[in-house]
């Protein structure tokens, strides 16, 4: 039996936080795990206010959880309490959301650095030039150079190959995909027959939702009673509801806002297909979390995406906007195709689980250096079944 480590958490959010996304809840999920086992976690994140989290400092799950700064400033608090607090721990956990936290910079403690994306162009999308072209260069240069000798875990093949082109050796990287909580979902042949679509993320601009909605007068032709569920909310939400009554597609559209656990799996429950025009992901999280619904995807053929979705089986990929719409319109049109995506989208996303995503997380955590854990096999779900 392994004997219970203290374990430091470093991540930009945390799940009270009103941007909070798939970031955070594979950290908690997985820290709240490591809780029930006995280990004692700590993750230090930024603060969102009171008027998010009543505390700034408090236990959620059995895990401690410290707010300090904010968008930016966080990353100097984590700076300050890694020297002055690291020597209490036994591992650091290092959570890039874009850049990392530079652990090994303020800690002579084992660091493993976890990656959700490379974020390369996306920069350039959701930032002014100076500030992208600087999380480019740390992304690109700064963060191969220190953590070079540190464990890597990244989300999907297909993070694993964008960080290995900034030059992070192969080697050193682990995949390790996210889990889901099972749902208990029908199979696909009990939906209601709704012709719904939905989206439950965060509303930013690289995720392009404003290409969906533009969809929407078209579908509406074929589909007179066509609904689209926005689940989410982030610094592009304004845009897209300007861009709702610039269409006049008001009476189509759902913009829900932040949502509980209960609201989402209604929403992803009565929805045909779950559509998501992003630009580029990690791994997908919320497309498998529609799928474990039965709710089948449609997404661009991108990055991390075509790594979640199995095409023309858990769902379709499409190379431009006429492809992606038309792959809306399978779904939303065809119950047959409806239902024989939806069970496969089932099976696909009962492989995935928070306990085995702990696990191997925990694993190399434990391990705690590049020489051994080079040596870890990866049990992988099965991504050409």
């Amino acid at each position: 039996m392994t004997p219970p480590m203290k374990i430091l958490a470093l991540n930009w959010r945390c799940t009270r936080h009103p941007q909070a996304g798939g970031a955070e809840m594979n950290l908690f999920e997985q820290a709240k795990r490591w809780a029930n086992e006995g280990h004692e976690i700590t993750v230090f994140c930024s603060d969102p206010g009171r008027k998010h989290a009543s505390l700034r400092d408090e236990r959620v799950d059995g895990i401690r959880v410290l707010r300090r700064g904010g968008r930016f400033t966080v990353y100097l608090y984590a700076a300050i309490f890694l020297l002055l607090n690291s020597w209490r721990f036994d591992r650091v956990l290092d959570v890039a959301n874009g850049i990392p936290f530079f652990a090994p910079l303020f800690s002579k403690k084992p660091s493993v650095l976890l990656v959700h994306h490379v974020h390369d162009q996306q920069w350039f999308a959701e930032f002014p030039i100076p500030l992208a072209t600087l999380g480019w260069f740390l992304e690109r240069r700064i963060v191969p150079l220190v953590y070079r000798r540190r464990p890597v875990i990244a989300v999907s093949p297909t993070t694993r190959d964008a960080l290995v082109e900034t030059g992070v050796p192969r080697p050193h990287i682990h995949i390790i995909y996210n889990g889901i909580e099972p749902t208990g979902a029908p199979k696909g042949d009990e939906h209601r027959g709704e012709h719904r679509m939905a989206y439950v993320g965060r509303i930013k601009r690289y995720k392009r939702l404003d290409r969906l909605v533009r969809m929407l007068p078209e579908l509406r032709d074929a589909f007179p009673d066509v609904h689209l569920d926005i689940a989410g909310s982030g610094d592009a939400e304004p845009q897209i509801r300007s861009l709702i009554e610039e269409l006049g597609v008001q009476s189509h559209v759902t913009v829900h806002g932040f949502v509980d656990e209960q609201k989402k799996a209604e929403i992803l429950g009565r929805a045909a297909v779950f559509a998501t025009p992003s630009m580029h992901e990690g791994w997908g999280l919320s497309v498998i979390e529609a799928n474990s619904h039965g709710c089948p995807a449609v997404a661009y053929d991108v990055p991390g995406l075509r790594v979640a979705i199995q095409h023309e089986k858990t769902g379709l990929l499409a190379a431009d906007d006429d492809d992606f719409r038309q792959a809306l319109s399978v779904f939303l049109g065809n119950a047959d195709a409806r239902r024989r995506y939806s069970a496969a989208a089932l099976d696909w996303a009962s492989r995935f689980t928070w306990e085995s995503c702990a696990a191997e997380t925990f694993e190399v955590l434990r391990i705690g250096s590049t020489s051994r854990t080079a040596r870890l096999d990866n049990n992988l779900p099965d991504l050409a079944a």
